[in-house]
């Protein structure tokens, strides 16, 4: 990691041919590198990361390490970069805690010092937030800065994923029901329809017995009350904005009697139709390579970034979004999807998710079972283990261990301060 000083940045992500045609343009500038340890650590030139080409990142790191605040760093630089390089990109940001509506507002007066020391300032970032209609009015009461709500069109649910909600198996009777009725609705009116329609043709079910027409009846009715999955819901096409910074807020749905599984579901959904959306308009981007000799498409580029990530692709144990991030994270790059993952347990992350990260961001980390799942990201051309370059990353927060397969260098790196207003900020009991 010794290096000598340099004005450069450092691009991370991108090979020497692309930073000697496109320069800097396209990247996310989200730090400096740590040039010496102690208290006060020297810091270096600036550390940028190509987002104009998909990636896989992980980002690492106990609680309250600083995972999330790398995210929203992201977030701030995606909304930030050149027009026409943001004309072509979309970032979704799946928000399992509720915290980046922060966005909205500039950093405060206590972030003043360090914005300066950086020659920033406190900016807000435009950014769409979008809650769960049962969390609306909360939100509107409260006065906090958000764009809407976010709700499932129920005829984009397939019958696997309305088996994953109530979490039934295709050999439980009322898991029979609900894949026989959901196939007569759609046959009977087509795209457009509601859970009362799917509750009226169970209703009007003559195979099933009674007992079971009741159970799956109730199961409708509590998903009805959660005001998530209606008639007219949010397109996902609509999320995929040339441009937009999108972020959707789950966090909810914690707490949430029976609507446990509804975040996966979300993001099941949500990663289905995009990844079959873009594998269609990446053939629209390679013929008019061929005949106009430039990349465009009607559909932007998609950066999917998920809090939390491990709770949607587990090592050991079924989920309905696994398979859909499975297949971003293995062909995913080629139509132009990209996904940054965050999770404060890389043990309980699925290891495909880890061993083809191409960029590693890790905050602090010190339990062993952790430490020792991310050792399988360890390239031939790293020389220090992974335990001794945790022991020499400075104890405050906001310091990061980046790995970079497309530089084969390993980068000491202090995450610059937000523009904008951190939410995630650990709870006090002080009023100021």
């Amino acid at each position: 990691m010794n290096e000598s000083f340099s004005v450069e940045p450092a691009i991370l992500g991108r090979d020497l041919k692309d930073i000697e045609k496109y320069g800097s343009s396209g990247t996310a500038y989200i730090g400096k590198v740590v040039m010496s340890s102690g208290e006060k650590p020297v810091l270096g030139r600036k550390v940028l990361v190509d987002v104009s080409r998909p990636h896989l990142i992980l980002v690492c790191g106990k609680r309250g390490g600083g995972k999330s605040y790398t995210l929203a760093v992201i977030m701030e630089e995606m909304a930030r970069l050149d027009p026409v390089i943001r004309s072509r990109v979309s970032t979704i940001t799946i928000d399992t805690v509720g915290i980046f509506w922060g966005l909205k507002i500039p950093a405060g007066q206590n972030d003043l010092k360090d914005l300066s020391e950086w020659d920033l300032k406190p900016e807000q970032t435009n950014v769409k937030i979008f809650v769960p209609k049962g969390q609306l009015a909360f939100y509107q009461e409260k006065k906090l800065p958000i764009d809407g709500a976010f709700t499932l069109k129920c005829s984009e649910l397939e019958e696997t994923e309305w088996l994953a909600l109530f979490h039934l198996s295709w050999n439980d009777p009322e898991g029979i029901l609900i894949s026989r009725i959901v196939q007569r609705v759609k046959e009977k009116v087509g795209t457009y329809y509601g859970i009362d329609e799917l509750i009226g043709a169970v209703k009007s079910d003559t195979d099933a017995k009674e007992e079971t027409k009741q159970a799956v009846i109730s199961r409708l009715n509590l998903a009805k009350s959660w005001g998530l999955i209606e008639k007219d819901g949010t397109k996902i096409s609509d999320l995929a904005t040339p441009g937009a910074i999108t972020a959707i807020d789950v966090s909810s749905y914690r707490q949430t009697v029976g609507a446990e599984g509804i975040k996966d579901i979300v993001v099941a959904l949500i990663g289905k139709k995009l990844f079959e959306q873009r594998m269609l308009f990446r053939k629209e981007e390679e013929i008019k390579l061929i005949t106009e000799n430039k990349r465009a498409s009607k559909m932007p580029l998609i950066w999917m970034m998920i809090d939390e990530a491990h709770m949607f692709m587990p090592k050991d144990e079924a989920n309905i979004a696994l398979p859909v991030l499975l297949e971003w994270v293995r062909v995913g790059r080629q139509p132009g999807l990209g996904l940054i993952l965050a999770t404060q347990r890389p043990e309980k992350l699925h290891p495909d998710a880890i061993s083809q990260c191409d960029i590693f961001i890790s905050h602090r980390m010190t339990s062993q079972p952790d430490i020792k799942a991310v050792g399988a990201i360890r390239p031939t051309y790293m020389t220090t283990d992974l335990d001794k370059l945790y022991s020499e990353m400075p104890r405050q927060k906001g310091y990061a261990l980046i790995i970079d397969d497309n530089t084969e260098k390993v980068w000491m790196v202090k995450i610059r301060p937000r523009f904008s207003w951190d939410a995630s900020v650990t709870a006090s009991a002080f009023l100021i």
